[in-house]
């Protein structure tokens, strides 16, 4: 799946499996919010996200029906193994179970400050927001943009 933003700055491409792995960590959660990273690379102009890992909740992460709280127990040992692939943190994805894939203030608020942090090393996250059911689910993409303080939404690209 191909997602672009409305002025074709920004591009995610999200291949089947790193859905396949949504949806299957949103059915062992059931009714619980869960989440997790998002790992890939950009292309060389930097202008193409390319995913190509979902991470499951750390095990140190907190859920309930209609929040999630990432927990970082052994995010760092994940990202060292990527990084020798070449590939790295570019964000976040979690679930709203029978919801939207639209995003929360809380959810705008903690990818903004992802953006603005440092330690991330990341000021263009992306945010995977997967909504409804394993069955039937939408998925929203969004980048917050740290030097223009913007939330942007990206639209699925379909070539018909």
């Amino acid at each position: 799946m191909r997602y672009v933003s409305n002025d074709n700055m920004f591009i995610v491409d999200i291949p089947q499996i790193c859905v396949d792995q949504m949806v299957s960590l949103i059915k062992i959660s059931d009714t619980n919010e869960t989440g997790g990273i998002v790992i890939g690379n950009y292309s060389k102009d930097l202008q193409t996200a390319y995913l190509t890992h979902m991470s499951e909740a750390p095990a140190d992460s907190k859920s309930g029906p209609m929040w999630f709280v990432r927990g970082t127990k052994g995010l760092c040992k994940l990202l060292l193994k990527f990084k020798a692939k070449e590939k790295y943190y570019i964000g976040e994805w979690h679930y709203h179970p029978n919801g939207s894939s639209n995003p929360s203030p809380t959810d705008k608020k903690q990818i903004k400050e992802i953006a603005e942090s440092k330690s991330y090393s990341c000021p263009e996250p992306i945010l995977i927001i997967i909504g409804g059911n394993h069955l039937q689910y939408q998925i929203g993409v969004f980048i917050t943009v740290r030097k223009t303080q913007k939330f942007i939404e990206l639209k699925k690209f379909n070539c018909q």
